[in-house]
């Protein structure tokens, strides 16, 4: 009866914190235009993450992957127009570096994980003359497997497994390194499971990160050679998934990298000394929230950066609009649950 209990609590807490949150972001929709009126936007870096490009939302709902936040390219547009709108610039790694003026308006564009179907951004990025930075799971693109909550996700679709399940599994696992994860997906679904099954949901090889990586608008972040959850390895596995990172990316693609995603925004004091150890000086996690300038190359700031994070849920501009307003209870609230809550009340990355 015990072991019952407790996924029943467990979905029932989730249920709940899911309404809270909705509320508190429905309430944050209506305070932010008054916000916005009245309040300054200057002197801030306002930083984004996407995952993946679909053509469209049936794309999106196709079960070939985890569509995460369902970023559409008609979505992806729409971000853009609105920031240019209200005479934000975009900046790269390289900007940051050089240091941004303290009364501008920033934003920083990021990508994360080393998605081949990234390259739909293209157009885009040079339409509007755009940049972005694109963490990469080094050894995903060098050996050509799947990730494993993509293999996952299809899997127990096809299975017939409702997303609540789905979510609560997806927590349990990534409890764990990453090789032990990816043992569980073969174990269940077969060894198969992890090989990509088409362009939509594989990494990046080699040589079309290499090209991808020319691109005057793109730069390169480290996201860990495994997509390492951090907090789950040693000092010494946390120094070799970062520092492994590097080097494969400077092999692969002759770029050097100056910022790191840590994967899944799990980040500790260590993990970013860690970080900083290995040349890099900045860094983003996924907690929401406007960045002050400025900003100094190294510093715990610079290497902790907010990020938002848009989802299909909502309307583009009304996400768009509440990441601008220095007023926002959702994020008041995640910030003091995140120690204990932080996959219920923020999107769930990758």
């Amino acid at each position: 009866m015990q072991g019952t209990c407790v996924p029943e609590m467990a979905s029932y807490a989730a249920t709940m914190y899911e309404r809270v949150r909705s509320l508190l972001m429905a309430i944050d929709r209506l305070i932010a235009p008054a916000s916005l009126a009245f309040g300054r936007e200057d002197g801030v870096l306002l930083s984004f993450l996407f995952h993946s490009l679909f053509l469209d939302a049936e794309e999106a709902s196709s079960g070939v992957m985890d569509p995460q936040q369902r970023t559409t390219v008609e979505m992806f547009r729409a971000f853009i127009e609105h920031f240019q709108k209200h005479a934000y610039v975009f900046v790269s790694p390289s900007d940051l570096s050089r240091g941004l003026g303290s009364n501008g308006r920033y934003v920083l564009l990021t990508f994360d994980d080393g998605y081949y179907n990234n390259i739909r951004v293209l157009p885009m990025l040079t339409e509007f003359n755009v940049p972005a930075v694109f963490f990469v799971s080094t050894s995903h693109v060098k050996e050509g497997k799947a990730f494993w909550w993509d293999a996952a996700h299809r899997e127990m679709r096809r299975g017939g497994i409702a997303q609540d399940k789905i979510d609560r599994r997806f927590s349990e696992l990534k409890q764990l390194r990453t090789a032990d994860a990816e043992a569980w997906v073969e174990k269940e679904f077969g060894t198969s499971a992890l090989a990509p099954v088409g362009d939509l949901s594989r990494p990046f090889t080699p040589s079309e990160l290499r090209d991808f990586a020319r691109h005057p608008l793109v730069s390169l972040g480290n996201h860990t050679c495994d997509h390492a959850i951090l907090s789950n390895y040693s000092e010494a596995e946390v120094r070799a998934q970062i520092l492994g990172a590097q080097d494969d990316i400077l092999a692969m693609t002759g770029q050097s990298a100056g910022m790191i995603a840590y994967p899944n925004g799990y980040e500790t004091p260590e993990i970013v000394a860690a970080a900083r150890d290995a040349g890099l000086r900045f860094g983003v996690s996924v907690n929401p929230g406007r960045n002050r300038l400025p900003l100094h190359a190294g510093s715990n700031e610079a290497m902790t950066l907010k990020r938002f994070t848009l989802t299909a849920g909502s309307a583009i501009e009304s996400q768009c609009r509440m990441s601008r307003s220095g007023v926002s209870l959702y994020r008041s609230a995640r910030g003091m649950t995140q120690n204990t809550h932080a996959d219920v009340f923020s999107p769930r990355p990758g």
